[in-house]
């Protein structure tokens, strides 16, 4: 008896629904830039959908999220100068200022902020 209500469909239990959090922390950790893009579109047009799981903390990877394992440095001289006023230059602007951001919200985790 108990075999035939494993083998049936209906008394399966269903997986658990995405939870919002494991997946943000997905595409939070995700190095490869259009992977990320792509990870956080699908997020935001699933937002409504998503259940948040109170009870329980998604595992945390170790390492830095997001990071290439060994970005490309170069000095601001190699770097074109441009206006902000373009939208290359605002685009690089945002870009400096995203990262300046990141760096400060590590600093505040770091610190206990």
């Amino acid at each position: 008896m108990l075999h035939a209500i494993a083998d049936n469909p209906a008394m399966t239990a269903t997986p658990a629904p995405p939870e919002l959090r494991q997946l943000v922390l997905q595409a939070l950790m995700e190095p490869d830039p259009q992977r990320k893009v792509l990870l956080a579109q699908s997020l935001r047009s699933q937002a409504a959908t998503l259940s948040i799981a109170h009870y329980r903390h998604p595992e945390v990877p170790a390492g830095l999220p997001g990071c290439p394992a060994r970005p490309e440095l170069r000095s601001h001289l190699d770097v074109p100068k441009r206006s902000p006023f373009t939208p290359q230059g605002l685009a690089a602007l945002l870009h400096a200022v995203t990262h300046i951001e990141f760096n400060a919200v590590k600093i505040a985790f770091n610190l206990g902020i």
